[in-house]
């Protein structure tokens, strides 16, 4: 993953993103993502990085995730010890209760309470957009805990240029808030507006707020992310850009 941040006017890369967010290793205790497509993978990069500081780390959802093998399931209060031996061994741990074949859901918060005494770090996916790179939330979402000390709200570079009706999850929530019509173009300054309003990716935020624009793919469009960072920066809204390329 390569990872932009934006400073002094400029465009620079950073070496992982803990820094590029900020993160405060002894402050920053449960994080959740919202948002856009990249979240899921965005979590276990941050993940990844804890891992490599040895912090005991579990991912889970207040929603839903895809699922895969590597999700320990739970599914009452009995369970919380086997999670404790095995996040005794392991330090990068999923958690979650099993929904169907493909998808985990939410523990249910009063055994979320007793899996986030039990690690260093939780990372949570508040939302889900069906791997479209833009949305604006419905009334229950996104699910954010009290208790969460920072919000990062994801979107996908990928949306710019493309129609709402197209490129959206939600699409006629999108239409709303940017007050366009489904047939519009997503522009830079549209991922603005949804970033930093309050029924968009700040909805139920009230603590610590990041944005992640990820996708950002061709060299060429750091510059576009220039533009777009210093719009945020007006905004007072922390913004940095990730890409896999």
């Amino acid at each position: 993953m390569k990872i932009y941040s934006y400073k002094k006017g400029s465009i620079i890369e950073e070496k992982n993103l803990i820094d590029a967010l900020d993160i405060d290793l002894k402050k920053d205790k449960i994080i959740t993502l919202v948002g856009a497509g990249g979240k899921t993978s965005t979590i276990f990069e941050l993940g990844k990085e804890l891992l490599g500081l040895n912090k005991k780390t579990i991912i889970t959802t207040t929603t839903h995730m895809g699922f895969d093998k590597d999700f320990i399931l739970v599914e009452e209060e009995s369970d919380i010890k086997r999670i404790e031996n095995i996040l005794n061994k392991n330090n990068l741990i999923k958690v979650a209760k099993k929904e169907s074949e493909y998808k985990v859901k939410s523990l249910g918060f009063d055994l979320l309470k007793k899996i986030i005494a039990l690690g260093n770090f939780i990372l949570i996916e508040g939302d889900g957009s069906k791997n479209l790179p833009l949305k604006v939330p419905k009334d229950n979402e996104p699910v954010i805990i009290k208790k969460t000390n920072l919000v990062i709200g994801i979107m996908g570079f990928d949306s710019i240029n493309k129609k709402i009706k197209d490129i959206c999850h939600r699409p006629e929530l999108v239409s709303k808030l940017l007050k366009k019509d489904l047939d519009e173009i997503i522009d830079y300054k549209d991922l603005v507006k949804i970033a930093q309003h309050e029924n968009g990716l700040k909805k139920n935020v009230n603590c610590k707020y990041k944005v992640i624009i990820n996708k950002v793919d061709k060299e060429e469009n750091l510059e576009l992310c220039k533009n777009i960072a210093n719009l945020c920066e007006r905004c007072n809204i922390d913004v940095i850009f990730t890409s896999y390329r």
